[in-house]
């Protein structure tokens, strides 16, 4: 009997054997390939990070060097070509596609990859402020008044909120424009100058900076020299400049002549402009350049600006003698004018104010 007890007992230890044996290859098998799942998951968040900060990098250029009206498709397809192709980041690469979207939009699609794992983010870009075409020679927020001669070419308008007394005037291919309720530009703040140190203005000016008082008299209280009565700006890369003077002040013929080998926008600014004489910005390699003003401009003399914007919204213009000569274009707050005055509106000046707008992020998505 005992040994019947014995022989019955064998085939269940072997039954319990292989069950053991099955469930420990089984639990082998979950567990090699939980680990498995595990490095999947890990590689592939570390490919979503890879492609997000390579997105990221992306967009950090093009904010920093591109604007709605530089970012052409020649210059997509150069930008796609540099970032197309697999950039060390990281344990990782990313590549990355740029597509213009609707509405002045850019959309950054970029793949990270882990060794043989990928991860996808894409990332929206949008302007800070909406394009604002200039179409208008003159644009002043109050009035406009106008005692001397006045001729204004080519195809723009003379606009107004409020009046327009023109004396005589000869609107080439626009017209005169009082009353007017269409839109103006948006604003153009200043830098904030509070922690910039303050640069002497020398004969040449190739860099942003706070340039203090421009005046061409010796100052007797702080015994601080005169100002250069002519100078030059030269702009020398893509980036843009930014002059900023406290005000500007001259008993003479202050000259400002632009040059560089440099595609920025070279930005002047100046909460006051008081010259005696004629003030010339001379422009003649047609760079861009806008002549920012905060509060007032006052001239005895004439006003000569070669190929410049002149962006003043609140700013009081008033010429007591002298004529106004622009190749550009102008928003001020008034104007007043009591010389002959010729303004040539040129549209891609005009328009610089579409390059001062930037790119920022909107949207993430994917991953």
């Amino acid at each position: 009997m005992i040994r019947n007890e014995r022989g019955a007992a064998l085939p269940l230890v072997f039954i319990l054997s292989t069950a053991l044996f099955i469930i420990g290859t089984a639990l082998l098998g979950v567990s090699v390939s939980q680990a498995s799942r595990t490095m999947f998951q890990e590689k592939k968040e570390q490919a979503f990070y890879i492609a997000k900060s390579g997105a990221d990098a992306v967009a950090s250029y093009m904010i920093d060097n591109y604007n709605p009206v530089t970012l052409t498709e020649k210059a997509i397809d150069e930008l796609n070509r540099n970032f197309g192709q697999e950039v060390t980041l990281g344990n990782g690469t990313f590549s990355a596609e740029i597509k213009k979207g609707p509405h002045d939009t850019i959309v950054i699609h970029s793949q990270g990859t882990v060794g043989n794992i990928t991860n996808q983010v894409s990332l929206r870009l949008g302007l800070d402020e909406p394009r604002a075409n200039m179409e208008n020679a003159i644009m002043a927020e109050d009035y406009i008044e106008n005692t001397g001669g006045f001729m204004v070419c080519c195809g723009a308008d003379v606009v107004a909120r409020e009046s327009i007394r023109a004396g005589t005037s000869n609107i080439v291919g626009g017209e005169l424009k009082p009353q007017y309720k269409g839109e103006f530009p948006p604003k153009l703040d200043f830098p904030n100058t509070a922690d910039w140190p303050e640069v002497p203005i020398g004969a040449v000016i190739n860099q942003s900076g706070y340039y203090g008082e421009y005046n061409t008299s010796p100052d007797p209280f702080t015994a601080q020299p005169p100002s250069p009565e002519t100078f030059a700006i030269h702009v020398t890369d893509s980036k843009d400049m930014h002059i900023v003077f406290n005000d500007f002040k001259s008993d003479k013929d202050p000259t400002i002549t632009i040059g560089g080998g440099g595609t920025g926008i070279i930005h002047i600014y100046a909460h006051n402009i008081k010259v005696a004489g004629a003030i010339t910005i001379k422009n003649s390699q047609k760079k861009k350049v806008i002549l920012h003003v905060r509060n007032s401009i006052e001239l005895a003399g004439s006003f000569n600006l070669d190929g410049v914007l002149l962006y003043a919204p609140e700013a009081e213009y008033t010429s007591t003698n002298g004529a106004l000569i622009l190749t550009g274009a102008m928003v001020v707050n008034n104007l007043s004018l009591n010389g002959a005055s010729t303004v040539t509106y040129d549209a891609t000046i005009a328009n610089l104010i579409n390059e001062t707008r930037k790119f920022k992020r909107i949207e993430w998505s994917g991953g």
